[in-house]
C-alpha cells in the first residue's frame, strides 16, 4: 500500500511540475514582411504591420516555407510561442504564407 502511495504522489508531482513548463501554441493570424537576421543562426523575423510586433523562426520548416518572400508584404498563418521570461516570441510552425497584392 506504501509503495501505491508513494508512485501516486511521484506521478501526481511530475504532472504538475510539467504544467509550467509546457507552454500550448497560438496561432497568428497577421500581414507583415519577413526579414533575414544579420546573426550567426540566420533566422527569419516576421515583423506584424499591426503591432510592429517581431516573431522570430529558426527551424528549416520556417525558413523553407519563407522561401523567396523575403522583404515581401505577405499575409501569414503560424503557430508561434512566448516561453516565460523569454524576450523573443518563436515562430514554430507556418500554416500558410501568402503575397499580399
Amino acid at each position: 500500500m506504501n509503495r501505491i502511495t508513494l508512485l501516486a504522489l511521484l506521478a501526481l508531482g511530475a504532472f504538475f511540475a510539467n504544467l509550467g513548463f509546457a507552454q500550448e501554441a497560438k496561432t497568428l493570424d497577421a500581414t507583415g514582411k519577413f526579414t533575414k537576421s544579420n546573426q550567426r543562426y540566420g533566422a527569419v523575423i516576421f515583423t506584424d504591420d499591426a503591432d510592429k510586433m517581431k516573431y522570430y523562426g529558426f527551424n528549416d520548416g520556417v525558413k523553407k516555407k519563407v522561401g523567396d518572400m523575403l522583404n515581401k508584404k505577405v499575409k501569414l498563418k503560424a503557430k508561434i510561442k512566448k516561453k516565460e521570461g523569454a524576450k523573443i516570441t518563436l515562430m514554430t510552425y507556418i500554416i500558410s504564407v501568402k503575397p499580399v497584392k
